[in-house]
């Protein structure tokens, strides 16, 4: 696998461009022939094999005649595509990053510190934070239509085995009532019996709230591919090898001390 495929803006191009073609129900080669490229090329591109110049990007999605809120995002990649870091600050990235990583590691370990993992959380749980006042309603909107889509790839379809570290202040009763978390922690339960599932609570005092921050890391078997680091409105992702040392260190120190059927 070559250093280009695996940036982060690049991975996002890539997808960004073989879903502004899709969606006009245009062919690959179709489209190759309208540009005056070579369909492999052009593969290329959607694969994340090569990175095209922000030019070529324009004229692609000029051709397809693409919303101007998807080429400004697309052509923006394409100028950031040797960064080995990415800051998606709209979100947009994210539905592509994601599974591309996921699609590409050997395993996925997941910190969440303080509150329940997304994927793993319970409709009344997400609503209880929603209805916190602190989250974008339409952001919420969004990432309970990605929870379910995830949950679903998480039950039924292949990939690599998922281990949820999760801090033991996420078992106590802040962020929802007593009632709403007992029926959470029975989600997890199940969640956790199933084939490439792990969960695993971290004891607060191997690991004091705030001294790790939430963070994804994609892994295969000659080292780390990725780290994520999600916030409010988007997420941040490293391929940096000295970002993906500090993470596989911690992502090792946080299993070690991780018991699995340690919640109440």
């Amino acid at each position: 696998m070559t250093e280009t495929a695996l940036r982060p803006a690049v991975i996002a191009l890539a997808s960004g461009l073989r879903e502004a073609r899709t969606q006009r129900g245009i062919g690959l080669r179709q489209l190759a022939d309208m540009i005056g490229i070579y369909p492999a090329v052009l593969s290329s591109f959607e694969l994340g094999h090569r990175a095209p110049q922000d030019t070529i990007v324009a004229h692609i999605l000029g051709v397809l005649r693409a919303p101007q809120h998807v080429r400004e995002h697309l052509i923006d990649l394409a100028r950031r595509s040797h960064d080995q870091d990415l800051i998606d600050r709209t979100g947009r990235a994210e539905s592509y990053l994601r599974p591309t990583f996921e699609l590409r590691s050997t395993r996925v370990t997941e910190w969440s510190p303080t509150l329940i993992p997304e994927v793993l959380q319970t409709a009344e749980y997400a609503r209880a934070l929603r209805d916190t006042g602190l989250l974008d309603p339409e952001a919420a909107d969004v990432g309970c239509l990605l929870r379910t889509a995830r949950q679903l790839a998480l039950s039924d379809e292949p990939g690599p085995p998922h281990t949820f570290l999760i801090g033991e202040v996420a078992t106590r009763p802040d962020a929802c009532t007593s009632d709403v978390l007992r029926d959470q922690l029975d989600h997890l339960r199940i969640w956790a019996r199933k084939p490439r599932i792990g969960v695993r609570i971290v004891p607060a005092a191997d690991c004091p709230p705030g001294l790790v921050e939430p963070f994804t890391l994609y892994e295969r078997r000659a080292g780390a591919l990725a780290v994520a680091l999600r916030h409010q409105h988007g997420a941040v992702y490293s391929t940096h090898q000295a970002a993906l040392a500090t993470y596989e260190n911690a992502a090792r120190a946080l299993r070690r001390h991780g018991v699995e059927k340690a919640w109440p």
